[in-house]
């Protein structure tokens, strides 16, 4: 009766009687309820009073014999995104049919949607904020890290036997486990073994993030290989494909087996979408095989012109397009843990692995020696040749801000805290810079004729006003694909270590990159020249260039917190150092000899890292300043 007025009429009314009188005997009854054909017609209220009843093990048990999870994401008295049965629907959310999705309520997406997202440890996190954890700092290494945030005791085991983790026999998870914070992973399905695979799958999904910014990205390689050792299990028992995904696979020529999924994170930011750029140059080089799939999210393109070049090389499926099937993208997503492809790792086909940037870096340093050309720039000038309509409205976007039809210009981003919603002096606003040191560099340039057009967010703090300088970033003029394009036809670009950086690199533009700072391979070209921030110990010794390059101290770097827990101090680039990297970027495109001569070849010796700067060089200027930076280990 329960089952059947909430089904009828939508209402609660009888919820908290089941929940007196019937919870109690619901254990008498499981084979009734698995075995009745009239239940599985209202799949939606036979879970939700199985939940109620605190049967997390059963509910499961129950979607399981359906081909589709059910919609009770805003079921008053039920915490769906929190619970045991989310986590578990997870690991099982491959077997499920497509097509429902068409007529699924938006509560329905919205499950869906945090479900197929591999940061989504929300039952997790929703247990590790409420326990008492005054014993647990917040940067604690993966070692306690890992039995005080994960909850299933096989997964904290196999977790850290595989990344050789000791467990002493007193470092049992933080005070306030009691109960069901230690439910585990549901065992009573003949393909436990692959559900374990699955959750084991996003859990090193999930440290991968947490090692990196934790100050701890020496043992993203490890990580990396058991999550590639998990998934190679996994896919001796890949789905097969629904008829509509086959269909789709042979019109782009490939089967489900050859598939390399590369998820919405690819997309959902610029700098990603540069990450791609290269991704796609080492597949022509012959580092990986597969066929790629991009999936995206319609809301959640960094720049739609810029992804959209990437159409012609990478088939793209993007989430809320008319002409893409939401069945095809729900089950190629559901089949990450068998076929993603991480940004954040790369495995080489003998089974290394590093962080992703650093294979990043040695692959475009490797395209531009053998000069295989700037891809994604023939892709947007053929563009633009058949349709010119984005040339148009440049054209009178300088007319409007008063440009010559000879006047040249240079498009300068600065990562400020404010665009991105950071904290000053916290967390990655490390990479940030104020905007006063690049105020001499700014009237350099507009002496010598040019102008400057200032990049980025609409909340990036304001210029002052200047005589030939364009605020872009804060005016109404800014669009998309102006973004795109006027960095497409600046004479240099002066950026730094932000993903904004990686347009100019995918379209070869000569670039200054100052205040640079990073714990990973960067993808500059060749016609780059960059400034580091300078780093000194605490005994006031300067970081050189095979420091920062360093196991020991590179993974230092990517917040203010690692930064300070190492003892370390980071300056911003000066005034001078912004100014001369700037004039030696201009010399490289005077058409000239250059009056600068780079710094020769040799200064690659001190660097840790193959490649690690791409193909880029340090600042003559740089380098005669500090030449603490050229000292060898």
């Amino acid at each position: 009766m329960s089952v059947w007025f909430r089904y009828v009429f939508e209402h609660g009314a009888l919820d908290r009687h089941f929940s007196f009188f019937c919870a109690p005997l619901v254990t008498n009854h499981r084979k009734w309820i698995f075995e009745s054909q009239w239940l599985r017609g209202y799949p939606d209220e036979v879970v939700y009073f199985l939940l109620l009843s605190d049967r997390y093990d059963d509910a499961v048990k129950f979607v399981r014999l359906l081909d589709k999870p059910v919609k009770i994401g805003n079921a008053q008295g039920i915490d769906v995104f929190a619970s045991y049965y989310s986590m578990d629907v997870l690991t099982q959310i491959h077997r499920f049919q497509w097509r429902w999705l068409a007529g699924a309520s938006p509560q329905m997406r919205t499950f869906m949607r945090l479900m197929l997202e591999h940061r989504n440890f929300r039952y997790e996190e929703g247990i590790f904020q409420r326990r008492d954890t005054s014993a647990l700092s917040t940067d604690a290494p993966v070692g306690d890290y890992i039995p005080n945030f994960f909850r299933d005791p096989d997964v904290i085991d196999r977790l850290m036997k595989e990344l050789d983790l000791d467990r002493e026999a007193d470092a049992s998870p933080a005070a306030g486990i009691k109960g069901s914070d230690g439910e585990p992973v549901a065992d009573d399905t003949q393909d436990n073994s692959d559900s374990l695979d699955v959750y084991m799958f996003y859990a090193y999904r999930h440290l991968l993030l947490r090692t990196y910014h934790n100050g701890e990205g020496d043992l993203v390689p490890l990580v990396y290989t058991r999550c590639m050792e998990t998934q190679r299990s996994l896919r001796r028992n890949l789905p097969p494909p629904s008829r509509e995904l086959k269909r789709y696979l042979d019109r782009i020529g490939t089967d489900l087996s050859n598939v390399r999924l590369l998820s919405p994170d690819w997309s959902a930011l610029i700098g990603h979408n540069g990450h791609l750029n290269v991704h796609l140059m080492m597949r022509q080089m012959g580092w990986w095989d597969e066929q790629p799939v991009l999936l995206a999210y319609n809301e959640r393109i960094a720049n739609k012109t810029f992804l959209s070049l990437f159409s012609d090389i990478c088939p793209t499926l993007t989430l809320g397009e008319d002409d893409v099937s939401s069945a095809i993208w729900h089950e190629l997503a559901s089949l990450t843990p068998f076929l993603g492809d991480s940004h954040q790792a790369f495995q080489f086909k003998d089974g290394r692995c590093v962080y992703w940037n650093d294979a990043g870096s040695l692959a475009l340093q490797q395209w531009e020696q053998a000069d295989r050309g700037v891809p994604l720039r023939d892709i947007y000038d053929a563009r633009l040749r058949a349709d010119d309509r984005t040339e148009t409205v440049y054209q009178a976007l300088r007319k409007k801000w008063g440009l010559a039809p000879d006047d040249w210009f240079v498009c300068l981003h600065m990562r400020d805290a404010e665009a991105r919603g950071e904290t000053l002096g916290t967390g990655e606003s490390i990479r940030s810079a104020a905007i006063g040191n690049y105020l001499d560099t700014v009237r350099f340039i507009t002496d010598q004729g040019g102008w400057v057009i200032r990049m980025g967010g609409r909340k990036a703090p304001p210029l002052p006003p200047m005589p030939r300088v364009i605020d872009y970033a804060r005016s109404q003029d800014q669009m998309p694909e102006m973004d795109i394009h006027l960095m497409r036809r600046a004479r240099i670009f002066i950026g730094t270590t932000s993903g904004f950086a990686y347009v100019a690199t995918s379209f070869g533009i000569p670039t200054a990159m100052v205040n640079a700072l990073s714990s990973v391979g960067l993808l500059w070209s060749k016609d780059t020249r960059f400034s580091l921030k300078p780093v000194h110990t605490r005994e006031g010794r300067l970081l050189s260039l095979s420091d920062v390059t360093s196991e020991r101290w590179r993974w230092t770097f990517p917040t203010y917190e690692t930064v300070k827990s190492a003892g370390l101090t980071v300056s911003e680039s000066s005034s001078d150092e912004i100014l001369e990297t700037t004039r030696e970027v201009l010399d490289l495109t005077s058409g000239a000899p250059p009056a600068i001569m780079p710094v020769t070849d040799d200064w690659e010796k001190r660097v840790n890292i193959p490649g690690f700067f791409g193909s880029s060089r340090p600042a003559r200027y740089f380098v005669e300043k500090y030449p603490a930076l050229m000292d060898r280990p």
